[in-house]
C-alpha cells in the first residue's frame, strides 16, 4: 500500500505551447523565446530538444511516458525534496511513491494510485513554481484521474505567498484547483510528517503547524504560522532503502540551508530565516550511504553558499576526497585561495556556479554583493589554473546599471575566457532589500517590468541579446538550467568537450534566430549529431516502467 505519492517536479516551460507561436507575430513573444530556445523543425525547441532532434528522436513533449523517460530533459535530474520526504516518512512507517518528473512518470503515478488499497495522499512540491499556473495544470490532470483525490500543496511558492499576503488568501485557489491541504512553512518537513500522522490516526488537524485546509464541512481553516528550523542531518537519508527508479548517475545533496549574505535582489535570506549549516559528521554519514548506491558517480551540492564558512568548507573537501565521486556546487569565488582550489580539484570538483551578477564595482555595491571585480578575477584565475570548469551568471539591469557597466561584463567574460556564462534580467520583488531603496534608485514597477534612474527592463532585455552577440570566448547556457544543464549531460554520458561543442553549435543556431534566419540550420544540426555520436551509454537502473495507462497529453 502507498500512503503518499509525492510529485517532486515537472516541466516548468511548456514547449508544446511554443509550437503554436507564429513567426509573423514574433515581436509579441520575442522575449519569451530568444536565448531560451531555438526555432527548429517548425517550432521553438529547448536546447535539450535540439539534442533530441539531432539524435533522431522526437522532442520531449511529443513522446509517450515511456519514451519521455529515454529523451533528454533537465527535469529528469533527481530532485532532492521528494527523496527527503520519502526518507522521513519511511523512517516513521509510511510508504511513499516519489514521482520525480510528473511529465514523464504519469503512468507510474497512476499505477501507484490505483494499486493502493485506499487512495493515497498526493503531494505537489512548488519549489520551482512562480505562479499558480503550474499547480492548476497538475491538479487538473490529477482530478481527472480521481475527482475525490486528496491533494496537498506545499513548498517554496506556497511559503512566499505568506510573506506579502495573508493565509486567508489561500482559500480561493484551494477551492478553485481542488486542493485539500496546503502547507506554507519554509522548512515544512516536520509539518508534513505531522499532517500525515494526523490523517492516519484520525486526530484533528488543529495541531499541525503552517496548515490551511478545507474541512469535511467545506469550511476553510488554518493553523498558526510557525517558524521551523531546517532538519539538517537529524536523520540520515535512507538512500539505499528507497524505491528511486529515476536515479541514474547523479544525486543532489544539501549540507546547509539559508544564506549568510543579503544580496539586495535576492529573497532567499528573508524566506530562509538565516543560515544553518549541518555538522560534517552528518555529511559523512550521508556520503557513506550515497557511495553504497550502485552507479552513482556525481553529487550536486545545492547549498547556496557551499564554501562559507571557509573552515567548514575545508573539512568537507577532506571528507569528499575519500570517495571516488565527482561534484558540482555554487561557489563564492572571492573567498577561495590556492589551497582551497587545489583541495577542490583533488576532491573531484568538476564544475562550479559563480553568481558574479556584475563585473562593475558600483553595481556590486548597490547589490550588496560584498565583493569586487578584482576579487572575482583572482578567484576565476585560480579556477582556471586548476582546470575547474565554471559557469558565471550575470544579472543585467540592477539599479545603477548603464551601457558602460554592461560593457564591463562583456570585457570580464572575454578577457578571463570563462567556459560558460548565463544572462538574466533583474527581477524586482517586494520582499528584497532593494525595495527599501526604491525611492533612492527611482525604482518603479514589479517583477520583470520595471524602470529606474539608469535603465528600463526593456533596455535590459535588448542588452542581453547584444551581449550574447558580442561574447566570442565563452559559451552561453540558458539561465534557467545553468550548471545543472552541464551536470545532467554528464550524467547522460556526454563528455565536457561534447557539451562545449554541441552548446557552441546551439549558440550559433540562436545567433541565426536573432538575425531572423529561422529556417537555415540543417548544417548545424548535422554537426551536433556528429558531436553526440560518441556518447558513453548511460547507466539505467530501476525496474522496467509499466505500460502507459493514460495518454501523456491527458
Amino acid at each position: 500500500m502507498t500512503d503518499v505519492i509525492f510529485i517532486s517536479q515537472s516541466q516548468m516551460v511548456r514547449f508544446e505551447e511554443y509550437d503554436k507561436l507564429p513567426l509573423d507575430r514574433l515581436e509579441l513573444f520575442r522575449n519569451l523565446v530568444q536565448l531560451r530556445s531555438v526555432y527548429l523543425d517548425g517550432g521553438f525547441r529547448s536546447h535539450l530538444d535540439v539534442l533530441n532532434l539531432a539524435l533522431g528522436d522526437p522532442c520531449f513533449h511529443q513522446g509517450s511516458d515511456a519514451e519521455r523517460r529515454k529523451l533528454l530533459d533537465i527535469w529528469h535530474l533527481p530532485g532532492l525534496n521528494g527523496v527527503l520526504v520519502a526518507s522521513q516518512l519511511l523512517d516513521s512507517g509510511f510508504s511513499t511513491k516519489v514521482i520525480n518528473h510528473f511529465d514523464a512518470e504519469w503512468d507510474r503515478l497512476v499505477q501507484a494510485y490505483e494499486e493502493s488499497s485506499s487512495p493515497p495522499l498526493v503531494a505537489i512540491s512548488t519549489t520551482f513554481h512562480l505562479s499558480w499556473a503550474e499547480v492548476k495544470r497538475i491538479t487538473k490532470r490529477l482530478l481527472k484521474l480521481d475527482p475525490d483525490m486528496k491533494i496537498l500543496v506545499g513548498g517554496a511558492f506556497a511559503n512566499e505567498r505568506t510573506i506579502n499576503g495573508e493565509i486567508s488568501e489561500f482559500e480561493k485557489p484551494m477551492r478553485k484547483y481542488g486542493i485539500s491541504y496546503l502547507l506554507h512553512g519554509f522548512n515544512s518537513e516536520s509539518d508534513f510528517m505531522a499532517l500525515v500522522t494526523s490523517l492516519r490516526s484520525g486526530d484533528g488537524l488543529e495541531t499541525v503547524p503552517n496548515l490551511a485546509w478545507i474541512d469535511e464541512g467545506d469550511a476553510f481553516r488554518s493553523t498558526e504560522k510557525v517558524w521551523q528550523k531546517p532538519t539538517l542531518g537529524e536523520r540520515s537519508v535512507l538512500w539505499d532503502q528507497l524505491d528511486l527508479p529515476f536515479l541514474n548517475k547523479t544525486v543532489q545533496l544539501r549540507t546547509a540551508s539559508g544564506c549568510p549574505f543579503e544580496c539586495a535582489f535576492c529573497s532567499y535570506p528573508k524566506t530562509a530565516g538565516g543560515h544553518f549549516a549541518g555538522e560534517v559528521g552528518a555529511i559523512e554519514a550521508e556520503f557513506e550511504r550515497i557511495a553504497s548506491l550502485p552507479g552513482i558517480e556525481q553529487v550536486i551540492f545545492i547549498d547556496d553558499t557551499f564554501n562559507v564558512p571557509i573552515g567548514r568548507f575545508k573539512k568537507i573537501l577532506r571528507l569528499v576526497e575519500r570517495y571516488s565521486l565527482q561534484w558540482y556546487s555554487f561557489l563564492r569565488c572571492q573567498y577561495i585561495d590556492e589551497e582551497q582550489t587545489k583541495m577542490m580539484k583533488d576532491s573531484g570538483c568538476v564544475g562550479v556556479y559563480l553568481g558574479l551578477e556584475s563585473a562593475n564595482d558600483a553595481v556590486l555595491a548597490n547589490m550588496n554583493k560584498r565583493a569586487t571585480r578584482a576579487q572575482f578575477q583572482r578567484g576565476v584565475s585560480l579556477l582556471k589554473k586548476y582546470e575547474i570548469p565554471m559557469l558565471a551568471a550575470f544579472v543585467l539591469g540592477f539599479p545603477g546599471e548603464t551601457e558602460e557597466t554592461v560593457e564591463e561584463n562583456v570585457k570580464f567574460i572575454e578577457q578571463n575566457e570563462i567556459e560558460f556564462y548565463s544572462l538574466k534580467e533583474f527581477y524586482y520583488m517586494p520582499h528584497t532589500s532593494v525595495h527599501t531603496k526604491r525611492l533612492q534608485f527611482g525604482l518603479k514597477g514589479m517583477g520583470n517590468e520595471w524602470r529606474h534612474n539608469t535603465m528600463t527592463s526593456e533596455r535590459a532585455t535588448e542588452l542581453k541579446l547584444e551581449v550574447f552577440g558580442r561574447v566570442k570566448n565563452s559559451i552561453y547556457i540558458d539561465a534557467d538550467t545553468s550548471l545543472w544543464y552541464i551536470a545532467y549531460l554528464r550524467d547522460q554520458g556526454y563528455s565536457l568537450e561534447q557539451i562545449k561543442a554541441s552548446q557552441s553549435l546551439i549558440n550559433q543556431m540562436m545567433a541565426r534566430d536573432n538575425a531572423d534566419q529561422f529556417h537555415d540550420k540543417a548544417d548545424l544540426l548535422s554537426a551536433i549529431q556528429k558531436v553526440l555520436l560518441n556518447r558513453t551509454t548511460p547507466v539505467r537502473r530501476g525496474a522496467p516502467a509499466p505500460a502507459s495507462i493514460v495518454p501523456a497529453s491527458g
